[in-house]
């Protein structure tokens, strides 16, 4: 070379800096998860379960929260038991005599309240849903976001939500909608938090009480949520958080105090929840593990087909209720498809 510089020692040179490079990435990579998790370590609740607006100890067998990124025990808190269910069911069903006459306007805008304060309280959330998930933090601030929404539209849409009137020519008829009473909520692992809003805030907003059991997987946001309630004016016992396995689910769904059952999850969970609560004719809302199509025609952009239905596929790791993942593609594209599919799983 003209400079006089061997090209060897330049590219060992090169080579020597970019690990030094990556080096400190990781280094600063370490620091901010270190950081993360120390963040969230400092948000843990006491408890696992919440009962009258207060951190409540059940009398079960101990439930463990698990960083899923190490697998390491963050914290443990005794599960509840039937008792502990109906103690939460009782005190809704209290607290629902007096929610319930409560102006639906003043109800949707105690939820604009905890839209907001959840909203500014994005960065603490994320850090809970990520210890608690193993979901990136993007996607948590993501969830997060999907909560705030759900928040904000049931409470700003509520006190437009009214019965009819009828003329019957001389005479009129009227409906008037009413709260339906205690309901009970089961939510999933995968989307903790944005599963639990998207129940709680309609049934508020309506004027019900709530008993939510939370994954005994991720119950962390959604007892963090508990407290955010309150923070915002929501009285005792209008939501209830009680942990545990599929057995605190069962009580909830078999308690003859509780007038509705929404659940999300599996297919064969849901088909024992739908028998159980036939038995006392309870409403119930069913969102179960879902099987979407994805549909492909020849006139397609090639590239953004193959990277939506590699996002309908895995985007979370697969578990999204209704993720594509049955990809329906026309025939004479079928094998060029297929081929940048393969491809671009490659490079990933």
């Amino acid at each position: 070379r003209s400079d006089g510089i061997n090209a060897e020692y330049g590219i060992v040179n090169f080579n020597q800096n970019v690990q030094k490079l990556l080096s400190e990435m990781n280094l600063v990579l370490a620091r901010r998860m270190s950081s993360s998790f120390s963040h969230a370590i400092s948000l843990l609740p006491p408890s696992l379960n919440w009962i009258d607006n207060e951190y409540y100890t059940g009398s079960g067998k101990n439930l463990d929260a698990i960083n899923k990124a190490t697998g390491k025990i963050v914290m443990s808190s005794p599960s509840a038991t039937n008792d502990d269910v109906d103690k939460a069911v009782q005190s809704s069903v209290k607290a629902f005599h007096s929610f319930k006459d409560i102006p639906a306007a003043e109800r949707g805008n105690m939820l604009l309240k905890a839209a907001t304060l959840l909203k500014e309280r994005t960065t603490d959330f994320a850090h809970l849903e990520t210890l608690d998930t193993g979901k990136p933090f993007y996607e948590s601030e993501f969830d997060v976001g999907t909560g705030v929404e759900a928040l904000r539209f049931i409470g700003g849409i509520v006190q437009n939500y009214h019965g009819s009137h009828y003329d019957l020519g001389g005479n009129f008829a009227w409906t008037s909608r009413e709260p339906i009473g205690v309901i009970g909520g089961i939510g999933p692992w995968n989307y903790p938090l944005q599963t639990a809003c998207w129940k709680i805030a309609p049934a508020l907003a309506c004027g019900n009480s709530i008993v939510y059991k939370c994954s005994e997987y991720t119950p962390l946001s959604t007892i963090a949520l508990a407290a955010l309630l309150k923070e915002v004016g929501f009285p005792p016992g209008v939501f209830n958080v009680v942990a545990g396995d599929g057995a605190v689910g069962a009580a909830i769904t078999s308690h003859e105090n509780i007038s509705k059952l929404s659940f999300t999850g599996s297919v064969p969970t849901g088909k024992k929840i739908m028998s159980k609560c036939s038995e006392s004719l309870k409403k119930v809302t069913l969102e179960l593990g879902g099987k979407s199509p994805l549909i492909i025609f020849d006139d397609v952009d090639m590239k953004n087909a193959v990277s939506t239905a590699m996002l309908a596929n895995f985007f979370s790791q697969g578990a999204v209720c209704s993720n594509g993942t049955r990809v329906f593609v026309q025939r004479s594209i079928l094998e060029e498809f297929t081929s940048q599919l393969v491809e671009k799983n490659k490079k990933n």
